[in-house]
């Protein structure tokens, strides 16, 4: 439930300058984190190429792709490129 060291978190974070609609109390954000894991594709999930596209494009609009919301990787490297010539 909603209660007061919510509320008092909230104004924590708009007092530091967070935009009013981003400002949720650390439990929702668990929550809504939570919630795009559980329908996100998981690990080891076989993807079809034009899927492999579409997550591609969606995670090249994002600030920080690298990452869930948990911290969780989202990309593993499947290759090593070769290093560029320096002259």
């Amino acid at each position: 439930t909603f209660g007061p060291d919510d509320v008092v978190e909230m104004v924590g974070q708009l007092k530091a300058g967070a935009r009013p609609a981003d400002v949720k109390p650390s439990r929702v954000r668990a929550m809504i984190a939570s919630r795009a894991c559980r329908t996100s594709i998981m690990i080891g999930k076989a993807l079809d190429p034009p899927l492999m596209r579409r997550v591609l494009a969606a995670l090249a609009t994002l600030a920080a792709p690298w990452n869930c919301p948990h911290g969780r990787p989202t990309m593993r490297h499947v290759c090593v490129l070769p290093q560029p010539c320096v002259d």
